[in-house]
């Protein structure tokens, strides 16, 4: 199990699960993020909707705006589902791409480098995890940029050079553009800058930058969510993490008692029912979902194990000259990174998951790789514990991705049938045929006299009509005016659509409450609304 053969099926499964995963259908908060990052179309981001007041629009900061410019150019110019997709699997496999580069220049040897390869991809491709992977979020391009900091990092430890410092200030830019959690590495990217062989004054001028980024951004993130505008939405953003309640040993032991990185493990496990049926539901049974999630618990359980004893093993070889092996200290911090991320957040979506758990799995393979690369007899290898390890992840793994392909492939197969919308997934949006959906939706909208040619209307869509309409103007998502939970105080929509001067609606007719139904106009499942009928 430890051949060079088991770890390239190790590898060549997992690239064909994330392959595959294309057939995944977009899910709304995919689409979500791209409606509230169009700072280079509006010239401000935006949130789902307006009612937050001050905090609604705000213009990106200076450094945002190359980010802002390649998610306008990249949308706009391929506003289909398929692409969304298809730009998700691809970050998916330049990350792994990146992860492998890291860990071979880590390993101490041929078969060290081996045996960390099937622990981590075998971790990351049990559950849906794959199918998560692939999510076009902003975790996706944060953890490039992390993992690419890394490797600059990694490699820059022998040799002058005035560009590396630099390089880690552009990738940590990149990532604080992207979201606001991208503040939780800035730890990790100050440990990059570090260990480089350029001047110490440069270091540390590139650190003071970095921090000043990080300022900025959090700023500028937290202003985004205050909405103080509309309590009931502040309320809402405020349940999801803990705050500060005017005593630091309470906030503490909350987030002691709140840090439980098992739940993101569960989150990567088959499902009796999906978070906003991102899967279809019931296609396991809540003795499978549970038996599922022990035995993922189990093995990244073991894995930690394995990762903290090879640490142990390197504190006791090298004492505190090991605190120094940037291998000790990527693990170290990475851990600790992921462990405050989930002592904070109160409200766990699945998509977490794919956050967290890539975290995991790149400290526990820096640890492992840091951990003395000997075998029983002292000759050149790995542990017996290492090597049972990667043939059990290994295994699981092979075995997962069949078991997961049984449950949820049929569905995944039916969705690429579909076009525009799913009835089993009413939140996601079906990957291929977007053509035949966007003349349905174009003939919807041309009832009510709306032209999706026209960019300067302000329409109400929903995650499917949003690519007919890429380049309206300041665009409001169904969700934040339409649903009653996520509404807020908003309780006559028509009324708000009219406030805001909004030209029109063009949603799936579902969306709409019977009295509204009746005023509007349909072509097939979709409905439109024109200014008059506000």
């Amino acid at each position: 199990m430890g051949s060079p053969r088991f770890a390239r099926l190790i590898i060549g499964v997992f690239v064909l699960a994330l392959l595959l995963a294309i057939l995944t259908p977009v899910y709304s908060d995919e689409i979500g993020w791209r409606l509230q990052e169009r700072g280079w179309l509006d010239g401000v981001d935006k949130l789902y909707s307006e009612q937050c007041g001050p905090s609604t629009l705000a213009r990106p900061l200076w450094f945002m705006w190359p980010v802002r410019w390649y998610s306008a150019f990249f949308n706009t110019g391929f506003p289909d589902p398929f692409w969304v997709r298809f730009s998700g699997v691809l970050y998916a496999l330049g990350w792994t791409g990146l992860f492998l580069a890291l860990i071979r220049r880590m390993a101490a040897g041929a078969a060290q480098h081996r045996a960390v390869v099937v622990i981590a991809l075998g971790l990351l491709g049990l559950g849906t995890l794959p199918l998560q992977l692939v999510w076009s979020r902003p975790e996706q391009p944060i953890l490039l940029a992390a993992l690419a900091a890394m490797l600059v990092a990694w490699d820059g430890r022998q040799r002058m050079s005035w560009w590396r410092p630099a390089a880690i200030i552009l990738l940590s830019g990149i990532a604080l553009s992207y979201h606001f959690k991208a503040l939780v590495l800035v730890p990790l990217f100050l440990a990059c800058i570090a260990p480089q062989r350029s001047p110490a004054l440069w270091r540390l001028l590139c650190a003071a930058a970095l921090l000043g980024l990080a300022d900025a951004s959090a700023q500028y993130w937290f202003a985004r969510l205050s909405c103080p505008a509309d309590g009931m939405l502040a309320a809402q953003h405020a349940q999801q993490s803990l705050h500060y309640e005017g005593s630091v040993v309470k906030l503490a032991l909350r987030a002691l008692a709140n840090d439980n990185l098992p739940a993101y493990v569960t989150l990567a496990a088959p499902d009796v029912t999906p978070m906003s049926h991102w899967l279809p539901y019931h296609l396991v049974t809540k003795p499978e979902q549970i038996a599922w999630s022990a035995a993922m618990i189990a093995l990244w359980f073991i894995a930690f194990l394995l990762a903290g004893g090879a640490l142990w093993r390197t504190f006791r070889a090298g004492g505190m000259r090991a605190m120094l092996d940037l291998r000790v200290v990527f693990a170290l911090l990475l851990f600790g990174i992921a462990s405050a991320y989930a002592s904070v957040q109160m409200v766990r979506n699945c998509y977490e998951a794919a956050f967290v758990l890539p975290l995991l799995a790149m400290s526990f393979a820096c640890a492992l790789c840091a951990g003395p690369s000997r075998g029983p007899n002292g000759a050149p290898g790995v542990t017996p514990r290492l090597q049972t390890m990667a043939a059990v992840t290994g295994i699981a793994m092979l075995l997962s991705v069949v078991m997961v392909g049984a449950i949820y492939g049929p569905s995944l197969v039916r969705a690429t049938r579909a076009s525009g919308y799913l009835v089993e997934q009413p939140l996601s949006v079906p990957v291929f045929h977007y053509d035949r959906a966007r003349a349905t939706i174009r003939k919807a909208a041309a009832l009510c006299g709306i032209d999706p040619d026209n960019h300067r209307q302000r329409l109400l869509i929903d995650d499917a009509t949003y690519f007919a309409f890429m380049q309206s103007r300041l665009p409001d998502h169904h969700l934040s005016v339409l649903d009653p939970q996520w509404r807020g105080a908003v309780t006559d929509p028509l009324a708000y659509l009219k406030s805001q001067g909004m030209d029109g609606a063009v949603v799936h007719c579902r969306f709409l409450d019977p009295a509204t139904r009746r005023h509007a106009r349909a072509s097939g499942e979709v409905c439109c609304l024109s200014r008059a009928m506000f």
